[in-house]
């Protein structure tokens, strides 16, 4: 168990920690191919990340199963090489639905969680294949028992419950009254309490185990102990109550954080707070398959964007400097003050080679293309903006999650392209880059 349920990370933010899977050469290659904004990804990083977080629970004492929550990245490819490792995929929406259908990902590899639970949704979701289903609410789970009366199946049914304990986290989806899940006990008949008792005596529905979230990256880790503490006096409760009672299923959810700006716990340190007392809720009620949910951590330091210094200007001892990228293409950058780590592509020569960064540039602020006062990109500890001139690259690193699926057309900005460096090392186009006319057509321009 880690003392205090946080790991003590007392070393410096460090370059070293950055993934750079392409070289300056690599990216001069890419650039003037394909031109800048440019998306890069990294097959070997997903497939190192898939395996990381999944051994990282290795000491828990039945089946392990990683869920990827393709809200992170829905780019075909990702989910593609996802499937490779075997990937259960974390849906939310008939669109993602769509996506891993197109991607021919097994049904049996799903697992839907819906937040507007809605009938037709249910039936389409059912009629696809998918049998693992968790439910939200009371209504929910009567939509869901309507639509599999109508085609004749009894879906997998869990319940995503809210422990309703307190979370420090860049992005809190646990507190008191929240939008998702259902308390244990609410008074009402959206409570886990209630819900347990409708599935249990339903012909329609089959009780399948629990879900929570907690938030995204989570670094102190009391609050797992605290839900999972709350979780087995909800189960020993439900025990007593319905002698049928198994969990088959417990998904706990996300929060595995990623390095933006200072340093984090690794997915195996994270881990060891809580599989001891995992292992014990096993022990007590009956083994059950142990899901870990991740979008940002499977795929953040997957990928980086490069964008082209455009402009600079310099005054009171600042430095400007304005690149083509913006936040239309790294949203969290003005969501929530992301700290990506950035830095200036070395120059490469005529032999092949790269030039070394000397010059350190202080104060110097950097700037998107832009007209918006928030279009400002935070620093992260480890940036480095170094001889920053109009004409050179930066690569904007761990940008894998939360990024591609946020592209806006803000100042009329078309989606850049994305590229992905497969296993063997060769770079592919995975995504066309859009252009102004298929925006305009896009946006009614056809039919004005």
């Amino acid at each position: 168990m880690v003392e205090n349920s946080q790991v003590q990370l007392v070393e410096k933010p460090t370059t070293a920690a950055l993934n750079r899977f392409v070289t300056p050469f690599d990216i001069s290659k890419l650039v003037a191919e394909y031109g800048t904004p440019l998306y890069l990804v990294d097959e070997d990083t997903l497939h190192a990340k898939a395996k990381e977080l999944h051994g990282a629970y290795s000491k828990f004492k039945g089946p392990v199963k990683v869920a990827y929550s393709i809200k992170a990245n829905f780019t075909p490819a990702v989910v593609k090489s996802f499937m490779k490792d075997g990937m259960t995929f974390d849906l939310t929406s008939l669109g993602e639905l769509h996506f891993v259908k197109q991607c021919k990902a097994d049904p049996e590899n799903i697992i839907y969680t819906s937040v507007t639970e809605e009938p037709d949704e249910y039936l389409e979701v059912l009629q696809s294949g998918v049998r693992r289903v968790v439910v939200s609410s009371f209504n929910g789970m009567a939509n869901l028992a309507k639509a599999a009366s109508k085609i004749g199946v009894r879906p997998l049914t869990m319940i995503r419950v809210n422990p309703e304990v307190g979370v420090k986290a860049e992005v809190r989806a646990s507190y008191r009254n929240g939008k998702f899940g259902v308390p244990f006990n609410g008074g009402t008949i959206d409570s886990a309490t209630k819900m347990v008792k409708h599935i249990m005596g339903s012909d329609l529905l089959k009780f399948e185990g629990f879900h929570f979230h907690l938030g995204s990256q989570i670094t102190d880790f009391s609050c797992y102990t605290h839900a999972l503490d709350k979780m087995d006096a909800f189960m020993t409760k439900m025990k007593k109550e319905y002698p049928a009672f198994q969990v088959n299923t417990f998904d706990i959810g996300g929060g595995t954080p990623v390095f933006y700006n200072d340093p984090v716990p690794t997915p195996a340190q994270m881990a060891e707070n809580h599989v001891g007392r995992l292992n014990q809720l096993a022990e007590t009620h009956g083994t059950f398959t142990l899901m870990i949910e991740s979008g940002r951590y499977l795929v953040a330091e997957s990928s980086i964007l490069v964008s082209r210094i455009v402009n600079t200007k310099e005054y009171n001892e600042h430095k400007i400097v304005i690149v083509d990228a913006g936040y239309h293409i790294l949203l969290d950058a003005a969501l929530l003050k992301q700290e990506y780590p950035q830095e200036v592509v070395p120059v490469v020569d005529s032999k092949d080679r790269t030039t070394a960064l000397t010059t350190t540039v202080k104060n110097t602020h950097l700037a998107g293309r832009l007209c918006d006062t928030y279009d400002v990109f935070p620093l992260s500890k480890v940036s480095d903006l170094s001889e920053s001139d109009v004409g050179r690259y930066v690569s904007f690193y761990n940008v894998g999650a939360y990024s591609v699926v946020f592209n806006m057309p803000f100042h009329c900005q078309t989606k850049p392209p994305i590229v992905m460096k497969d296993g063997d090392g060769k770079f592919r186009l995975v995504r066309k880059g859009t252009s102004y006319e298929h925006l305009f057509v896009e946006e009614g321009g056809d039919l004005a």
